[in-house]
């Protein structure tokens, strides 16, 4: 048996040797352990059992703190009180590290103080529990054990290797491996270990040489030397790594004779995605990435265990395109909890319901529908007990919760035949989620141990989107793993992603005792040989051409160059001349003298034009007519035809979006509410409250209505504008009932529905507040969150439509009801005149109301009358800031000084939240 070793062997090699012989093996450092646990009969274990081990650790270093003296307090004790696991992981690494050195962890009088905490954990796995202690504490194996294991087997059993190659150096391997090969050797006389020959360098004098030769030979007084641009030795850069793997794949499709081999360092399909869209066979890079939304299921469902929930976080779950509820509920969900971000609310529970009934209507015919397991699957998620956030939840619910996942993860990747492999990662990383949780001591759980245990599984899926397709271009992960000369290379993103290493993790005292005990540990020193010699075999063993790619941003992110850039730039003084810059194209001409480049094509940029002042529409009359008019359409249709004609005749409406709704919003809503509660005479009469009465029921209902409807208030660091919010309700709510009492006014109805006719075409619309006085004399009040400055204008230039038209169908004779705003956020009421309410400051005091409200009705019908005539023409006016000019000029010649006077007065500028801006050509 041949076996090729090297540190980054686990995966692909370059260059693909053209026929694997049997018996020869490629293998990294868990491919040689695999193999020689096989040989030598030694158990097999799974590679990825880290968190277990973790928590393992994790319970023996609670024991030891547990038995540290109040003197004697160990150096971990502040770290692990603040990440636990964190700890441990850290502290199981180094444990790790003394192992692979070969320390026994005998406990001596001259051991260092952290060594010997070491010593003193890794006792309590060896000792028997005591009294107190329930049961004894097993680490599993991992890589150290492993390997420690196979080293002891070694010589006790026969295997059949022939012959090792090492790809790197024997001296710059750690020495645990040194030591594995070297007791090899000598319990097998005929095995034969050496390095993989390459082939011997000879300087051709090309760039590309002559940058090996400064590689190999390092001196701090050598000079720059010049480039001569002869093609072995290129550099492209490029802003986004995107725009380098849309041009280098046609790079490719114009140079069929440039085929090389490709270094591609991470787990990104940016370079595969290109290489396809050009034709090219799939490369078959696998995507690895923590955003994967099947994946986000592990970070999201234990916001389903608290109280109050992240409404961002559940909004998040519902909106997934994979996830264990069904996608028809979860939409409902999903509008609901954008706009009143909470659970069952009294627009969730409409919603919820109508939903279940359509369902169960539908499952009747459709025999695929199970309306029971979709009731199952809310019930679970959304009716489950929840738990205060700052304090804890059984473990038991929190496994209830992660099994629940791992089978439908499961099972739905069996039903989708087996397409989805992420569902198969999510429903084993579930499923160690689960293991990990029971074996923790803990019955109880914090919100923050929970976080810490799911991020400690929490790990990228690796998925490949595209199998590896026959003819692709032959291509590596690491640096190390061109083993041997290829004649031409592109390394694809030439940046920085090799770990850092800051400073040493153990002691000079510590390293000295370790080699008075005859173990050695690996250094910072030896650790930045190891990737010195590992990072320069890509250009060390390119024959012909190097080729490197240099984005300034991969996957969004800036990056720093590649170390060996510095190299380049230290090694020669015209670097220049070799670089092709894609975003200015400085440098071209530097690749066209060795490719073929495709060409540059202008996009010629095309405007859109200018709103004109008529939107012409053939056949208007064939449109379906509209069943009625509502108080916001009859609004838009006077003063913006055009969105009248988008929205509602046409139905062209925006997209819902997902996200919860603004703060503003938020407020405006939750304000609404309240008040709507407060008024409702059927639960109560307010008229007779006292100020303390109102203020004490605001603050008993404000909890129970942030829960359903406003849990965003109720998140860490909210507090503050919380109890600002739920002030300023009380400060409104008796500004409110206080005008009422001294008014006289009683509760005639909250929403209250009406309807009625306007120039044939029926009419409906809702009133926030209705009051009466006496017998006959009636009020509306319009609700508003904020904008008084805004509603004293309206109704100063007799704008104030819709309150006029409430007032008109409230009334059943010639009355008018009285009219006002009252602006929530400040306790101000806002009126035309002092009728109704006598202490607040009027708009227009001395205007008779009944004529002016007279006056404005038929201004409205008026232009109702006009705007008709124009839609039967199949005239839409655009009316903006860019047309009104245009408008007047055509009104002036085609309409007469009458007509016009009886009109509402027209808008000079752009309409406020317009959706439509695009479809008329308002765009910058």
């Amino acid at each position: 048996m041949q076996i090729y070793f090297g540190l980054e062997l686990d995966d692909l090699v370059l260059p693909q040797p053209a026929k694997i012989q049997g018996g020869t093996h490629y293998v990294g450092s868990n491919g040689l352990l695999t193999m020689l646990e096989t040989h030598l009969g030694l158990t097999v274990l799974p590679a990825n059992n880290e968190y277990l081990r973790i928590e393992q650790y994790r319970q023996a270093i609670m024991r030891h703190s547990a038995d540290c003296e109040a003197e004697n307090t160990s150096f971990y004790c502040r770290s692990f009180d603040a990440d636990q696991f964190a700890t441990a992981a850290e502290l199981l690494s180094r444990r790790d590290e003394l192992l692979l050195a070969g320390w026994d962890f005998s406990i001596k009088d001259d051991l260092p103080f952290r060594l010997k905490t070491l010593a003193e954990i890794e006792a309590i796995f060896q000792n028997e529990p005591s009294k107190e202690e329930e049961s004894k504490l097993n680490l599993s194996l991992g890589f150290a054990d492993r390997f420690i294991a196979i080293f002891k087997n070694i010589g006790k059993r026969s295997h059949p290797i022939q012959a090792i190659h090492l790809n790197e150096p024997m001296e710059i391997l750690p020495f645990y491996f040194q030591k594995l090969f070297k007791k090899l050797k000598e319990n097998s006389t005929n095995l034969i270990i050496q390095q993989i020959e390459n082939e011997p360098f000879v300087n051709t004098g090309n760039d590309l040489s002559r940058f090996k030769n400064r590689l190999l030979t390092p001196s701090a007084k050598q000079e720059k030397i010049r480039l001569k641009n002869d093609g072995s030795l290129l550099l492209l850069k490029a802003k986004r790594a995107s725009d380098a793997a849309s041009y280098l794949a046609k790079i490719f499709k114009e140079n069929s004779d440039f085929r090389p081999a490709c270094l591609v360092p991470e787990k990104n399909r940016a370079l595969d995605i290109a290489l396809i869209q050009e034709g090219f066979p799939s490369l078959g890079i696998q995507s690895a990435s923590l955003a994967r939304p099947t994946l986000q299921i592990l970070k999201l469902v234990p916001a389903f265990l608290w109280n109050p929930i992240d409404p961002f976080k559940i909004l998040e779950f519902v909106s997934l395109s994979v996830k264990p509820l069904d996608d028809g509920l979860a939409n409902v969900i999903a509008r609901e909890m954008a706009q009143a971000p909470g659970i069952d609310g009294e627009g969730w529970f409409i919603a919820v319901s109508r939903y279940f009934e359509k369902l169960k209507t539908r499952a009747q015919t459709d025999k695929k529908i199970d309306a029971s397991y979709v009731n199952f699957q809310y019930e679970f998620w959304f009716k489950r007990s929840r738990y205060p956030a700052d304090k804890t939840v059984p473990k038991g619910e929190v496994i209830d919760v992660f099994d629940y996942v791992q089978n439908w993860a499961y099972q739905l990747f069996g039903d989708t035949g087996e397409k989805n492999n992420s569902l198969l990662v999510l429903s084993e990383q579930a499923k160690r989620i689960k293991e990990l949780l029971e074996v923790l001591p803990e019955i109880q759980l914090t919100y923050l141990e929970l976080e810490r245990i799911v991020r400690t599984i929490y790990e990228p899926s690796p998925v490949v989107f595209q199998e590896r397709e026959v003819g692709h271009l032959s291509f590596v992960m690491n640096s190390s793993a061109i083993i041997r000369r290829v004649e031409k290379l592109v390394w694809w993103n030439f940046v920085q992603n090799e770990p850092v290493h800051f400073f040493s993790r153990w002691y000079e005292k510590e390293r000295k005792y370790m080699q008075s005990v005859d173990c050695q540990l690996v250094t910072p020193k030896e650790e930045n040989e190891l990737l010195v010699w590992q990072r320069s075999r890509p250009v060390l063993n390119t024959g012909e051409q190097l080729v490197l790619i240099m984005p300034e941003m991969v996957a969004g992110s800036v990056v720093h160059p590649h170390p060996l850039f510095g190299d380049l730039e230290a090694t020669f003084d015209n670097l220049e001349d070799i670089v092709f810059n894609l975003g200015n194209q400085n440098g071209r001409d530097n690749f066209a003298q060795h490719f073929n480049l495709p060409a540059l094509v202008n996009i010629p940029q095309r405007q859109l034009g200018k709103p004109k002042p008529f939107l012409q529409i053939p056949n208007f009359d064939k449109l379906s007519d509209r069943e009625y008019e509502t108080l916001t359409s009859l609004e838009a249709l006077f003063y913006y035809p055009y969105q009248w004609m988008f929205k509602y005749k046409i139905k062209l409406n925006q997209t819902s979006i997902l996200s919860v709704v603004d703060d503003n919003r938020l407020l405006g809503n939750l304000a609404h509410r309240m008040f709507e509660n407060l008024f409702n005479k059927e639960k109560q009469d307010v008229t007779t409250w006292e100020k303390a009465a109102v203020e004490d029921w605001i603050e008993k209902e404000s909890p129970d209505l942030l829960r359903r409807e406003g849990a965003v208030l109720l998140m860490y660091g909210r507090e503050p504008e919380k109890i600002a919010f739920i002030n300023k309700l009380k400060y409104s709510a008796w500004s409110l009932v206080s005008q009422i009492q001294e008014n006289g006014w009683k509760i005639e109805g909250t929403e209250m529905n009406l309807q009625g006719d306007f120039q044939g075409m029926p009419i409906k619309g809702r009133t926030d507040l209705v009051l009466k006085r006496g017998d006959d004399e009636l009020a509306i009040l319009d609700f508003k969150y904020r904008g008084a400055t805004r509603r004293e204008r309206i109704i100063r230039n007799q704008e104030d439509l819709q309150l006029v038209l409430y007032s008109k169908l409230l009334t059943e004779d010639d009355s008018w009801a009285h009219t006002g705003y009252f602006i929530m956020e400040d306790g101000k009421m806002i009126a035309r005149n002092n009728l109704a309410f006598k202490n607040i400051i009027a708009v227009s005091p001395d205007v008779d109301h009944t004529a002016v409200n007279q006056e404005i009705l038929q201004k409205m019908e008026a232009t109702y009358a006009w705007r008709m005539q124009q839609l039967a023409a199949g005239k839409v006016e655009i009316r903006c800031k860019q047309t009104c000019g245009d408008l007047e000029d055509i009104y002036y010649e085609t309409e007469t000084s009458d007509t016009i006077n009886q009109l509402l007065e027209m808008k000079d500028g752009d309409a406020f939240f317009d959706d439509y801006r695009t479809l008329i050509n308002l765009v910058e």
